[in-house]
C-alpha cells in the first residue's frame, strides 16, 4: 500500500497532528487512509504510538472527517469525528484544519457524545473564528449526528467489516 503523509493544523496553524497512513482508496474529492497500531503521531501533545486500528474518510468538500476506529483485537470502538475544514491532498500530504468539536459515537453503549465544546469556546476568542465559520461548525456537528442517528453511510456500523489487506477477520 502506498504511505500517504497527514499534518492537520489548528486554525493558527500551529501542529494538530502529524503522522504517515497507508492509502486504501482515492477518487476525486475523497480519499480513505489506514492508520494501525503502532505508528508514531507527532502531536500538540508530543509524540505518541497509535494504539488502535484507524480506518479515515477524508472528503474535499465535507467540514469534517471521520476516523472508524478498532482496539487493537479488532472489536469495534468508535467512530470518531473531527468539525474540520474539507481535507486537501494536491502534493502527496493530505491537510485539514481541525476546529476543535468533536462528535463521537461509541461502538459498545450507541452514546453518541459532541465534545471539546469548551475548546471551541475557547478557540473562537482566541483564534478569532469568523461568524461564517463557527455556523459552519455547528451546522456540520448537527449535520453528523443527524448522520448517525439515521444510521447513513459511513455511519451506518458497516465499516466495522473493513479490514486492510492480509489482515485476520
Amino acid at each position: 500500500m502506498k504511505t500517504i503523509a497527514l499534518h492537520s493544523t489548528k486554525y493558527d496553524r500551529s501542529l494538530h497532528y502529524r503522522y504517515a497512513a497507508r492509502l486504501v482508496h482515492e477518487e476525486p474529492g475523497h480519499i480513505m487512509l489506514y492508520v494501525m497500531p503502532g505508528t508514531r503521531i507527532e502531536s500538540y501533545r508530543g509524540a505518541m504510538l497509535a494504539t488502535h486500528h484507524s480506518l479515515q474518510l477524508y472528503w474535499a468538500d465535507r467540514s469534517y472527517n471521520v476516523h472508524i476506529n478498532w482496539y487493537s483485537d479488532w472489536r469495534p470502538r468508535s467512530h470518531y469525528v473531527n468539525i474540520a475544514s474539507p481535507a486537501t491532498w494536491p502534493d502527496g500530504t493530505l491537510h485539514f484544519i481541525d476546529l476543535d468539536l468533536d462528535v463521537i459515537w461509541r461502538a459498545q453503549t450507541g452514546e453518541v457524545i459532541l465534545d471539546d465544546e469548551d475548546e471551541f469556546a475557547l478557540h473562537q476568542v482566541r483564534f478569532g473564528y469568523p461568524n461564517e465559520l463557527i455556523a459552519e461548525c455547528l451546522r456540520s456537528s448537527a449535520e453528523v449526528r443527524d448522520m448517525i442517528a439515521g444510521r447513513v453511510f459511513p455511519f451506518d456500523g458497516s465499516l466495522y467489516a473493513w479490514r486492510p489487506d492480509g489482515a485476520p477477520q
